[in-house]
C-alpha cells in the first residue's frame, strides 16, 4: 500500500490535452464522454493520464477520429 501511494502521476486536464492536441476542449470532454480517448472522470471533471493518450494516439484510436471526422466534412460539403 504504502509504495501504491508513493507513486502519483499527475493527470492532464482537458485543456491541457485540448492544447496537446489542437482541438477544443468541448471535443476532448465529448470524446471522453463517448470513450473515443482514454479517460477517468472525477467528480464532474476529466482527467487523462498521459501515458494512455500517448499510445491512444500511436494505436489506431486517433486514425479512427480524424478518417470520422474527414467523412463528416466530405458529406457536409455535398
Amino acid at each position: 500500500m504504502e509504495k501504491l501511494l508513493s507513486y502519483r502521476e499527475p493527470l492532464l486536464t482537458t485543456a491541457a490535452v485540448a492544447k496537446w492536441l489542437g482541438i477544443s476542449t468541448r471535443a476532448v470532454c465529448l470524446w471522453a464522454e463517448c470513450k473515443v480517448i482514454p479517460a477517468i472522470k472525477i467528480g464532474r471533471q476529466w482527467r487523462f493520464r498521459h501515458e494512455e493518450v500517448s499510445e491512444w494516439l500511436q494505436n489506431s484510436g486517433a486514425a479512427k477520429v480524424k478518417s470520422d471526422t474527414n467523412k463528416e466534412a466530405r458529406t457536409a460539403r455535398v
